[in-house]
This record gives C-alpha cells, sequence and structure tokens, in this order.
C-alpha cells in the first residue's frame, strides 16, 4: 500500500495523481462469484508477460492473482509461477482465493471477470437467436443479463480494494463496459476506478496497419460511446491526413488485414466482423465506424448470419481457451517456461499502458466517454 494518499493536481476539468512508491504491487482478480469465470483467467498470462517486459518503466515489487475457483487459478497460476520465475526473479509471485490476502498491501488492481462463466455467455448469445434477435455478450438482451450479472460482482471487488487496500486504483476490463461503467458511476462515484474497453484502440491499430504507420503515429477525431461511436479524422504527427485513404480501403476490405489476422485473435466471426465495416461505412461515407455498430444497424443481417447452435462463446472455448490452458499445462508439465509459450496481445498492452499513464511515467492519447 502506497505510506499516503496520492496527490490530484487540476488541469482543467480533469484531475491527476501522482503515485510517489516506485515499487508498485499489482493483483489480478479473475472472478467474484462462485462460478467458473475464464475471462480474466485466459487474459492474465499475456498481461503478466506484458508487465514482466515493462519493468524497466513500470517497477513492479510484487504480483498476486486471484480467484475464486482454485482450479481453474493453478493451472494457470502454476505456469506464470514458472514464466516469471524467469523472466522477473525478483518479483514476488502469489496466488489465492482469499480476498483479504489478495487485496492487501496493493496499488494496483486489474480486474477482468466474467460473471457466469462461458456458460453463462452461451446462454446470452443462444436464447436471444433462438427468439430471432441479436445474441451478444454486451448488447441486446444478452448484453443486459451480463451486465446485470457483472454488476454486483465488481461492486464486490471495488468493496474488497476500498477495504484492505484504500489508496488502490482499479483497472477494469469487465464486459459490459459502458453498462459496468454507469454502475460504478452511480454506486460507487468515488471509487477510484477506470473502466476501459479497447476496441476503439484496437481499431486503430488495424488502421495503422493499413497505412503502414503504428498507432502511435496517429491522432484521431472520436465521437460516440464506446462501441457506438464513429472516427472523423485519422491523420499522422506532420499533419498528413490518412483519412481519404482509409475510408477507400474500408469501402472495399472493411478493416481487415492480412496482419490483423496473423497478431491478434482472429476467429471467423472476428473477421466477418471487420469485412461488415464495409456496409457500415456506406451508411456514413464521411466518417469511419465502429465495428460493433452492425449489431445496432444490421440487426437482421446479424441474426441471418449467426448460427444459434455454435457461437462467439463456443469460438472461445474450442479455441483461445484451449490453446492459453494448454499451454499453462504444458509448462507445468516440463517445469520450465521457454519464453514464447505466452503471447502479448493488444488488451495486455493497453491495460498495462494505461497504469503508465496513471503514473505519469507515459502520457498516451486516450478516448474517453464521459456522461
Amino acid at each position: 500500500m502506497l505510506a499516503s494518499a496520492p496527490t490530484a493536481t487540476r488541469k482543467g476539468n480533469s484531475l491527476f495523481y501522482d503515485f510517489t512508491n516506485q515499487n508498485r504491487p499489482v493483483i489480478f482478480p479473475c472472478t467474484s462469484t462462485s462460478m467458473s469465470m475464464a475471462a480474466g483467467c485466459l487474459g492474465r498470462p499475456g498481461i503478466v508477460m506484458m508487465l514482466m517486459h515493462s519493468l524497466d518503466r513500470f517497477p513492479i515489487r510484487s504480483l498476486k492473482l486471484y480467484d475464486n475457483n482454485p482450479e481453474r487459478q493453478k493451472t494457470i497460476a502454476d505456469a506464470v509461477a514458472l514464466a516469471m520465475k524467469k523472466v522477473a526473479p525478483d518479483v514476488a509471485f502469489s496466488y489465492t482465493t482469499d480476498p483479504k490476502e489478495a487485496f492487501t498491501d496493493v496499488d494496483f488492481c486489474m480486474a477482468h471477470i466474467r460473471s457466469g462463466g462461458y456458460p453463462m455467455r452461451e446462454q446470452d448469445e443462444k436464447i436471444p437467436l433462438s427468439h430471432g434477435v441479436v445474441g451478444q455478450e454486451t448488447c441486446g438482451p444478452g448484453g443486459i443479463a451480463y451486465g446485470l450479472r457483472s454488476i454486483p460482482d465488481i461492486m464486490q471487488l471495488i468493496d474488497y480494494m476500498e477495504a484492505y487496500s484504500p489508496n488502490c486504483w482499479m483497472l477494469n476490463y469487465s464486459n459490459p463496459a459502458s453498462i459496468v461503467a454507469e454502475a460504478c458511476r452511480v454506486l460507487r462515484p468515488n471509487s477510484k476506478i477506470i473502466n476501459i474497453c479497447d476496441m476503439p484502440v484496437g481499431t486503430l491499430r488495424r488502421m495503422s496497419y493499413i497505412v503502414g504507420k503504428t498507432p502511435k503515429d496517429l491522432d484521431v477525431k472520436y465521437y460516440g460511446l464506446n462501441h457506438f461511436g464513429w472516427w472523423t479524422s485519422v491523420k499522422g504527427k506532420d499533419g498528413t491526413d490518412y483519412t481519404p485513404q482509409l475510408i477507400d480501403y474500408v469501402s472495399k476490405n472493411g478493416y481487415l488485414t492480412q496482419k490483423a489476422i496473423e497478431t491478434q485473435h482472429m476467429d471467423a466471426s472476428w473477421q466477418e466482423t471487420h469485412r461488415k465495416a464495409a456496409d457500415l461505412l456506406a451508411v456514413t461515407p464521411d466518417c469511419l465506424p465502429n465495428t460493433y455498430l452492425k449489431y445496432y444497424l444490421f440487426p437482421d443481417y446479424v441474426v441471418e448470419h449467426s448460427d444459434p447452435n455454435y457461437t462467439r462463446a463456443n469460438e472461445v472455448i474450442n479455441g483461445r481457451e484451449k490453446n492459453v490452458f494448454g499451454a499453462a499445462r504444458a509448462i507445468t508439465a516440463s517445469g520450465e517456461f521457454k519464453g514464447d509459450e505466452f503471447s502479448i496481445d493488444n488488451h495486455a498492452s493497453f491495460i498495462v499502458d494505461l497504469a503508465l499513464s496513471l503514473i505519469h511515467i507515459s502520457e498516451p492519447t486516450r478516448l474517453l466517454s464521459i456522461s
């Protein structure tokens, strides 16, 4: 825990917090319900690897994993322990199912829970589809159901954090992001929590692939709310306007690129989503759409092209879930981490960069939703 509360400096309508302690313990809660939660467990190894490869700019003295499913946690945590022993032996590591142990003496809590696990995600997607409406984890009936499950669990995590480490910041990756964020605003208005979504950032990354740049090379103007938004301008640091080039490319291909397929988890449903951006652009041809708009602007198309017996949940269970847990079991069985079993994906990079932003080590551009 920090020795004293962080110093807040007001700049305009924003508060900037100065964390003076350079040795920051961090925890990763995976779940807060009695059900099996997979989302946090799947994302953890990549985030841990990103943290361990960022120690030169973000020093950490300890790392804790928190879960309420001991079996799932042990599979991931035992492999992470071997990985950290190789890449960051000086960072203390532990894992626990006890909230007091998990949340005591921490400065950052990175939360990514899935209330109800993949069994409930399947229901969120399949039940609406069986009635001819969009079945998706963040919007429609499934999104509402998921949100109602997530709200009490996130509130419990916040309460644990404030009870045992009142100066801690929570960076929350849990969906549905907008519903959870609004619940936090209403139910925990003074809590140190930032609810985040990487969809606009992820699309910016794909834009950078298209124009041959990196995301940090580009300045953008974006309006809307989270998934429901558009880019009106994408320019280089030198003022070069890439918007016309991007509009031309997206009108023909959507946001899909071969590089994105090779570097990010790109199941068939995601590839279709990025291709569909071409049709979304036709609705607003002067600005670039967020891919999630397909659920709002083309719901009948989405239902027609969805398999009610095999949804995104099944893709993850049979794909990323098997890959991550398979890699973890292989590491533990061999007793050795070779270095490339866990990948650092966009989710990991984004959440670590955000933590760095909070302590003023870096100040990258963020897209901020304000209500």
